[in-house]
């Protein structure tokens, strides 16, 4: 297999030549590699793809031998838009065996597995060194030749080169849609820290709202749009667009996926359960149809997840715990601890019930949250290939130190909280590790939900210390409510407890009706309808109108610093 230095020379050779319309240097003699070592295990095992009819989905003409690398290769860009990289892998699979010369085949086997991850790595260097073999030769027109330019740029620089150079392609080529979608989806800014858009973000927006009010009944720009919108901190506004795209295409699990996190983030929980469903009875269709396992099919863990999440956020905690007991039984595969669907499962599923415990917070519950956990024995054909375990661990400690704070044990309670701690820090040593096995996203939301943990807890801790120190509680608990953050990738929150209303609970205690009026009205803007929130929102109103006008910021009693 070609060596990556050889690779390293291309892309840079490639990126500039085509930058100076200039023919790209010839590539050091390798061995090339086939197309079979291209094409990941998992793949290669399944039949052939089902043929879709995406509703008015793309349909470009692609450089291809024959019909067969032309069906399959727009099949592959239909679902590499529509978000399942797996299964628009399989028809780029199918295109490239029935044409070994197709640019467009090699390029989508390239982006969807841009993903780092020890399972596709070795096959998307291959995939790479041919696509680059392919420019060498040649092979594709200019539009074609475009696309490759900015999945290079990509991988040189990042998401901004990327964004650069397909925002040229698209110049070039006026009214080309996938050119406008990559330009805006690599190129978007996302939200700062208080939740204000960026330029980049605006920009982006705006140019696939464009896309969407040129080609309405369209899903693809309509789902990219959605997408680059889903960490924004009201998404009421796109809600129905979010369910205008289920309508367009009714049958494709991905878009229900979309669908229900946008109803469960604006609150529509009953709503949000039944795409959820939807989205699950789907991927399981095609799972049983193409005999493929969980560990293919991350969709269906994560859509049974926040199916979950969905029923406990409606207060149906007795049937969001047995489903989630359910999917966290699913059987892990040890022999494919790199799959997508088995990090899902890792580190989502099997946590699950205890985090649904977590929320209820019923007498007991942390007891049952902590014997809920896989034990680590579980883990252990995993612990060498995932980092899944410093998760689990670290909820396994947090749980711990909240059944001692309601056992009243507060000595061997902070004893655990400065175990947690040290958890967390030597957490934060392996960054790099997570990094380099592909689980950064996964690493990232679990050590700040831990952060989130520690800094509730110290919080307790400090409530039920001395009362002079009680004052101290409210540093930790804002810190907890800042570091709530909405759920990345259309994942579920780690965490399923508000923590502002934590924070409405110490100003009730306080006795700051007005102050915990507001907390609760934060945490109901970050968990829109939620039953518990909103009847301590009423609770403390009265409390408030009872107590009168409030007085004057300077005349009413402040939190104490720490």
């Amino acid at each position: 297999m070609p060596k990556p230095h050889t690779l390293l020379f291309l892309l840079a050779g490639f990126a500039a030549c085509h930058a100076q319309g200039e023919p790209p240097p010839e590539a050091p003699p390798v061995r090339l590699p086939t197309v079979a070592e291209c094409i990941p295990a998992a793949v290669s095992e399944l039949g052939a793809p089902t043929v879709l009819n995406f509703h008015k989905g793309l349909a470009t003409a692609v450089s291809a031998a024959n019909e067969t690398a032309q069906i399959h290769t727009v099949q592959g860009l239909n679902h590499l838009h529509g978000g399942w990289e797996f299964e628009a892998m399989r028809h780029f699979a199918i295109a490239m065996e029935a044409d070994p010369q197709c640019l467009m085949a090699h390029w989508g086997m390239v982006i969807s597995m841009l993903s780092p991850s020890p399972e596709t790595d070795a096959f998307r260097l291959a995939a790479t060194n041919r696509l680059l073999d392919l420019i060498n030769k040649g092979a594709g027109t200019e539009l074609e030749r475009g696309f490759a330019f900015g999945l290079i740029k990509y991988i040189q620089e990042g998401p901004k080169g990327a964004a650069v150079a397909f925002r040229k392609v698209a110049d070039k080529f006026p009214g080309e849609m996938q050119s406008e979608i990559f330009a805006a989806l690599f190129g978007r800014g996302g939200y700062d820290e208080f939740g204000d858009i960026t330029p980049d973000q605006d920009a982006a927006e705006e140019r696939l709202m464009k896309l969407v009010e040129r080609d309405p009944d369209n899903a693809l720009p309509l789902h990219a749009l959605l997408l680059i919108r889903a960490e924004g901190p009201d998404l009421a506004p796109s809600l129905d667009l979010a369910r205008r795209l289920c309508q367009l295409v009714p049958d494709y699990a991905p878009y229900f996926h979309v669908l229900g996190h946008y109803e469960w983030r604006c609150g529509q929980h009953a709503k949000a359960v039944s795409a959820f469903s939807r989205a699950a009875s789907l991927y399981s269709a095609w799972m049983k149809a193409n005999d493929a396992s969980p560990a293919d099919c991350e969709g269906w863990v994560r859509a049974e997840c926040y199916r979950v999440v969905a029923m406990a956020s409606k207060g149906d905690f007795d049937n969001a715990l047995a489903s989630a007991e359910k999917i966290a039984g699913t059987t892990l595969d040890p022999a494919r601890p790199f799959a997508p669907g088995t990090r899902h499962l890792l580190w989502d599923a099997k946590t699950l019930p205890a985090r649904i415990l977590l929320r209820r917070s019923a007498p007991g519950d942390s007891q049952k949250a902590l014997e809920s956990l896989p034990p680590p024995k579980e883990s252990e054909p995993f612990r060498e290939k995932s980092l899944a375990y410093w998760w689990i661990d670290g909820l396994r400690i947090a749980l711990e130190a909240q059944r001692l704070l309601d056992a009243g044990d507060v000595e061997k309670a902070s004893e655990t909280i400065a175990a947690l701690s040290f958890h967390g820090t030597a957490m934060a040593q392996r960054r790099n590790i997570a990094s380099a096995v592909g689980e950064q996203t996964e690493w990232n939301r679990s050590f700040r939900a831990l952060e989130m943990l520690a800094a509730e807890l110290r919080g307790r801790l400090a409530l039920a210390g001395p009362p002079a120190g009680h004052g101290s509680a409210f540093n930790w608990f804002r810190g907890a409510a800042d570091r709530q953050k909405a759920a990345t990738m259309l994942n579920t929150p780690p965490i399923l407890t508000p923590m502002a209303m934590r924070l409405g609970d110490y100003f009730i205690a306080r006795n700051l009706p007005y102050k915990a009026v507001r907390a609760y009205e934060e945490a109901l803007e970050r968990f829109p309808n939620d039953a518990e929130s909103i009847a301590r929102l009423e609770k403390a109103g009265k409390l408030a109108e009872a107590s009168g006008p409030e007085p004057a910021e300077e005349d009413a009693p402040a939190p104490e610093s720490e």
